[in-house]
């Protein structure tokens, strides 16, 4: 496995992750806060690294007790908070211009939930030549950068085309749940 493979595996992995930051950034408003944005994209690379890692090191004992349950939990946690934000999304808002801080809970929560491929992918690059380092650097850097462009890029549709996008949003997550899960269950 070469440079341009561990990039595309990051680049994949990094991939949820983006969906979910848009649609948290769609209804952040305009105070979107550089700190804020810096800390869950920090929070989205370190679930990543930490499943990766515990994929890597775990090796297949691990993966045959996760894979028979990890979809459904990544398919749970993406459609309830899917759902939450759509359904928010039409509540009255008392201030439009404040953002909605997302919390500590809902944050670990969708890392945790986007970040079960990454163990996957380290249980089965293990089995390989992959290189380690270069593979987990890769998709820090991939995941870092796709959480915060998705916050702007999310912030920038929600600010363009209102409640709208936030029910897109909410929706393009649950979706990303449903497709975890028929992935997980053999279906496509």
């Amino acid at each position: 496995m070469n440079v341009l493979s561990s990039f595309i595996v990051a680049l994949s992995l990094s991939m949820d992750n983006f969906a979910v930051t848009i649609a948290s950034g769609c209804s952040a408003g305009r105070d979107l806060r550089f700190k804020h944005i810096f800390s869950v994209s920090m929070c989205f690379v370190m679930a990543h690294v930490l499943m990766f890692s515990a994929g890597w090191f775990g090796g297949k004992e691990l993966g045959r007790v996760i894979d028979r349950f990890d979809h459904w939990a990544a398919f749970v946690v993406l459609v309830f908070i899917g759902l939450k934000m759509v359904k928010e999304a039409f509540e009255k808002k008392e201030n439009p211009n404040l953002c909605r801080i997302i919390s500590f809970k809902t944050i670990l929560a969708l890392a945790l939930a986007t970040s079960l491929d990454a163990l996957l992918v380290g249980i089965a690059l293990s089995l390989t030549a992959a290189p380690f380092v270069l593979t987990l650097l890769s998709m820090a850097v991939c995941v870092f950068v796709t959480s915060y462009a998705g916050f702007y890029l999310g912030n920038f549709l929600g600010a363009r085309f209102g409640t709208a996008v936030e029910v897109l949003g909410g929706v393009a997550l649950a979706g990303v749940g449903v497709r975890v899960l028929l992935s997980g269950l053999g279906i496509c």
